[in-house]
């Protein structure tokens, strides 16, 4: 039976095409981490719009550092580049916030 509908049986929902099921394995240390990055992103920018930018900028480099141990585990390119770039943008911006620039 599937949590969604107690009606549904374990065959319907893995042979079905309208049931939507997730494509990452749940409960994974990359499971884990994707969470608490995504998290750590979320109040990144809860922090950037209350005027918070220290800890927009800490927020926001543990979130992407995250995404990309995330990206490298999925061996997904664009999700590495994009983290990794991010990652040291954010942290050449926390360098500059505070060495006083």
């Amino acid at each position: 039976m599937s949590k969604v509908d107690p009606s549904v049986t374990k065959e319907e929902l893995e042979n079905s095409n309208r049931i939507f099921k997730s494509a990452t394995p749940k409960h994974t240390l990359d499971w884990y981490v994707k969470w608490f990055a995504t998290t750590m992103i979320i109040s990144a920018v809860i922090c950037r719009s209350a005027g918070f930018h220290l800890m927009d900028l800490i927020f926001s480099i543990v979130g992407t550092i995250g995404w990309t141990y995330v990206a490298i585990a999925w061996h997904d390119r664009a999700l590495i580049i994009l983290n990794a770039v991010i990652s040291v943008i954010l942290a050449i911006g926390l360098l500059e916030y505070l060495s006083g620039y």
